[in-house]
């Protein structure tokens, strides 16, 4: 059943999921789990249609260097290139420390209580769907801003009220995200209906593998570079049917299917060397 059903037969009593994500929310003192950025609001001010939102936690073993507790990276296949460069260390406003511990706040509530996090997500996301709608615009969410957890497999709970995954609990959002994971491990994200995925290209032969793998089936890859790179592009991806200025908006998507996404390397990330990076 999809959080709206429900809420209307009376499984699931909004007002007591706002009280419970109200009270979660200060006592983690956190703003916000879904919120936004340049990119974003340059994709909301695009006039597409849409109203978007992301979420940063602390990215790869951010939040293990933050507080000394040792738990799984939220980024499982990162690559010491694309960690040095991340956008949740380095670039724009996540430069500033205040934003930094922002996400670890969140990162505290997503690992110490699962069914608090979930409460608060389907609070902001019902709050995003009757803004949406109110202007007349189609929600999109991108929940892996600076993380990169499989989300389609991941069941909940909302007041003691199961869903699959988040992407059932909510069938009319869309949903989209970048990912280094293998397909082999994503199969069921690339065959869910309102969720898409765009590949993260790394600059390893093994990436270029797995990029090749998700293109075959349809599925954009997103370059990272740094001057002019069309030409070493279509070397690595011969064949491929469409170029995206990336830059633009977030959307990934709008892209054609089977687009390469270039995207321009961002504070550390300009200096990386290890294959991350293209540079002209």
């Amino acid at each position: 059943m999809t959080i709206y059903q429900v809420i209307r037969e009376g499984i699931l009593d909004r007002k007591a999921l706002k009280r419970t994500a109200d009270r979660i929310r200060k006592d983690y003192g956190i703003g916000y789990l879904l919120g936004s950025s340049t990119k974003i609001e340059a994709s909301n001010s695009a006039g597409k249609g849409y109203l978007s939102y992301i979420q940063y936690l602390s990215p790869a073993d951010g939040y293990s260097r933050a507080t000394s507790e040792r738990v799984p990276s939220l980024c499982p296949y990162a690559t010491k290139g694309c960690t040095v460069g991340c956008l949740g260390r380095s670039a724009g406003r996540m430069r500033f420390t205040s934003v930094q511990q922002a996400q670890v706040k969140r990162t505290r509530l997503y690992i110490k209580d699962e069914a608090g996090y979930y409460a608060v997500l389907a609070d902001e996301i019902l709050r995003a769907k009757r803004k949406a709608d109110r202007d007349g615009l189609q929600l999109s969410v991108r929940l892996n801003g600076t993380s990169d957890l499989i989300w389609e497999n991941k069941a909940f709970h909302v007041l003691d009220t199961p869903f699959f995954n988040i992407f059932e609990a909510f069938p009319d959002v869309i949903f989209y995200d970048y990912t280094k994971i293998p397909l082999r491990h994503r199969q069921r994200a690339v065959t869910t209906q309102n969720y898409h995925l765009t590949y993260s290209y790394t600059g390893e032969d093994v990436s270029l593998e797995r990029a090749n793998e998700y293109l075959s089936i349809g599925v954009g890859v997103s370059v990272v570079y740094t001057g002019c790179q069309l030409t070493h592009v279509l070397t690595l991806f011969p064949g491929l049917k469409a170029i995206v200025d990336g830059d633009i908006h977030d959307m990934r998507f709008l892209d054609p299917q089977g687009s390469i996404v270039m995207l321009k390397a961002k504070g550390d990330a300009k200096r990386d060397r290890s294959g991350f990076v293209l540079h002209g």
